[in-house]
C-alpha cells in the first residue's frame, strides 16, 4: 500500500472525520447529483502535460477538452470509476442535451425551434449562458454550455402520439432523468416511459429490473434542491408512465422534473404527447406554424453528476475571488461568481490546487493569501445552501514551484515559496480540509538524490507530463480512498 505510505507523510487530514460529504453519501449510497469542482491556475489546466498543445494564449479560464493534464485525468478517473453518464457522442463536452433525441421512424414532424431562456427559471445552475450572459460563454466556453439546456427546443405538437414521439438511447445505467421544459399557457402534458422490453423474464416493462416500491418519484428542481411537484401537475400511471402537465397559467416559465426510478436503469426511453389541460390555449395560425398545445422541451440530463475544471491560468486566488486586481490574463472580474451560474448544485467536493506561483509572482501578503482561500471555501460552501449545513469537503494540493530559485540558487522575493507553502498547509490544518503536499514531495526526492529536477519541469514554472502523471495517480488514490 504504497500510496498510504505517501499520503502518511506528505498528506493531512484524509480522514472520514475531514470529509462527512463524501462519508455519508458513501454509507448511505448516494450516487447522483455530485457536483466536483476542480480549481487551479495553468498547472491545473495542463500546461505541461502530456499533448499540451500551447492552447493558453486564447483559453487561460479552461482546459482544453483534450488535456492530459492531472485534474483532466483526475476527471477520468472520477467519471470512469462511479460509471457515470456521459453524453451520447462519447465526449463529456457536447454542445447540449438535444443532441440524443430522435424522432421515430416514420413519424410526423417534431419541431426544432430556437427561443431565448426565460428569467423566469427556479433551476439555476443548470441553462447555458441566456443573452445577458453571452461574456459567460467567451470566458469559460464548453464549461458554460456542457450538459445544460440551451436556447434550442424540440416542440411536441398536438397529434396523435405516436406521429410525435421521441426516443433516447441511453448509453448507460441512470438513477435520475433531469427534464428541462417550457411551461407555459401553451403548454400540454408530457408522457415519459420506457418502451417495453424483459416482459418473458417477469419484469415491468420497459425497466431493467423491477421498480421499487413508491418509485418512480417526480420532483422539481428549485435552487438545488428537489422540491414537491406542484398540485396534480404529475401522475404515475401504472408505476409505469409518468404524465406531467406543462400548463403554466402566469406566461412562460423554465421548468426543470427530475424523475428518480429508485435505482439504476437503461432502456430507450420515450417521450409523447398525452393530450392537454382544458384551459391551455391554442397558438393563433398566423403566429406559429404548429398545432396547439405543445409540449416544449430542452433537452434531458442523466443523475446531474458533474466534475468540471474550472482552473484559471495567471489567476490568483484573489484574482479568482474578483479582488480588484488584473491577473495575468484579464482584467479583474469575480470569475467564481461567473462559473457558479453554471453549477447546479452545491458542490460536493471542491479540489483546489494552491496558485502559488502566482501569488508569489505578485507578492501576495501571506495573511491576504490565507483570507482568499478563507473567502473561497466560504463562497463555496455556500452555493445554493440555503440552510447552511455542511455539504461540501476540500482538498487542497501544492505543486512545484519555479526551479531557478528552488533548484539552481536563484534569489528569492522576500516572500518565498515555502512562506506560501507553509500559509497552505496551514489553513488545511486549521479548517479541517484535506492536503497533499506535492511539492515537499518532489523537492525531498531532489534532495536525496533520487530524482533528476530537470525531469519536474516543463519549463521554469510549470510541471512536466511525468509530475501530471504522478499528481493524478495519487490523486486519484486519494479520491478511491475518500469517495
Amino acid at each position: 500500500m504504497d500510496e498510504l505510505h505517501f499520503f502518511a507523510k506528505y498528506a493531512c487530514n484524509l480522514t472520514a472525520e475531514n470529509f462527512p460529504s463524501l462519508t455519508g453519501r458513501r454509507r448511505t449510497h448516494v450516487t447522483t447529483d455530485t457536483e466536483v469542482l476542480l480549481l487551479g491556475d495553468s498547472h491545473g489546466w495542463g500546461q505541461g502535460s502530456p499533448e499540451y498543445d500551447d492552447h493558453s494564449a486564447s483559453r487561460p479560464h479552461m482546459a482544453a477538452p483534450y488535456s492530459n493534464g492531472f485534474f483532466s485525468k483526475l476527471r477520468q478517473h472520477i467519471i470512469g470509476k462511479y460509471g457515470w453518464y456521459v453524453a451520447d457522442s462519447g465526449q463529456v463536452e457536447s454542445s447540449h442535451p438535444l443532441a440524443g433525441f430522435a424522432p421515430v421512424s416514420g413519424g410526423g414532424k417534431v419541431v426544432r425551434m430556437t427561443r431565448p431562456i426565460s428569467d423566469k427559471y427556479d433551476a439555476a445552475g443548470i441553462y447555458a449562458p441566456r443573452a445577458s450572459e453571452q461574456d459567460d460563454r467567451e470566458t469559460w466556453g464548453y464549461l458554460a454550455t456542457d450538459h445544460k439546456f440551451s436556447e434550442e427546443l424540440i416542440a411536441l405538437p398536438s397529434r396523435p402520439a405516436e406521429e410525435s414521439a421521441l426516443y433516447w438511447d441511453m448509453t448507460s445505467y441512470a438513477t435520475k432523468l433531469y427534464i428541462g421544459a417550457v411551461a407555459s399557457s401553451r403548454g400540454a402534458r408530457l408522457e415519459v416511459s420506457f418502451e417495453p422490453y424483459g416482459v418473458s423474464k417477469g419484469l415491468a416493462a420497459g425497466y431493467v429490473y423491477p421498480p421499487r416500491e413508491g418509485y418512480p418519484q417526480v420532483t422539481r428542481l428549485v435552487s438545488g434542491r428537489h422540491a414537491p411537484a406542484v398540485g396534480d401537475e404529475v401522475e404515475v400511471l401504472q408505476g409505469q408512465r409518468i404524465v406531467i402537465d406543462t400548463y403554466f397559467a402566469g406566461g412562460e416559465a423554465e421548468v426543470v422534473y427530475c424523475i428518480d426510478f429508485g435505482q439504476k436503469q437503461k432502456g430507450r426511453l420515450r417521450f409523447a404527447q398525452a393530450g392537454a389541460n382544458t384551459k391551455a390555449k391554442s397558438f393563433e395560425p398566423e403566429h406559429d406554424q404548429l398545432s396547439c398545445p405543445i409540449v416544449a422541451l430542452r433537452g434531458v440530463v442523466f443523475d446531474g453528476n458533474n466534475v468540471r475544471n474550472f482552473s484559471m491560468g495567471g489567476h490568483t486566488v484573489g484574482q479568482w475571488l474578483g479582488d480588484g486586481t488584473p491577473s495575468y490574463n484579464d482584467e479583474s472580474q469575480a470569475h467564481l461568481d461567473q462559473l457558479l451560474r453554471y453549477v447546479p448544485f452545491t458542490p460536493t467536493l471542491v479540489v483546489i490546487q494552491a496558485p502559488i506561483v502566482n501569488e508569489y509572482l505578485r507578492q501576495t501578503p501571506l495573511a491576504v493569501f490565507t483570507n482568499h482561500l478563507h473567502d473561497l471555501t466560504d463562497k463555496l460552501s455556500r452555493h445554493l445552501n440555503m440552510d447552511g449545513k455542511k455539504r461540501t469537503d476540500f482538498l487542497l494540493l501544492t505543486t512545484p514551484g519555479d526551479k531557478r530559485i528552488m533548484f539552481q540558487n536563484e534569489p528569492s522575493a522576500p516572500i518565498r515559496y515555502e512562506d506560501y507553502y507553509e500559509s497552505a498547509r496551514e489553513f488545511a490544518r486549521a479548517s479541517g480540509a484535506g492536503f497533499i503536499d506535492f511539492a515537499q514531495y518532489f523537492e525531498s526526492c531532489v534532495h536525496d538524490g533520487i530524482l533528476d529536477y530537470e525531469l519536474l519541469f516543463d519549463d521554469p514554472i510549470h510541471p512536466s507530463p511525468f509530475v501530471n502523471e504522478f499528481i493524478a495517480r495519487r490523486l486519484s488514490q486519494a479520491i478511491d480512498l475518500l469517495m
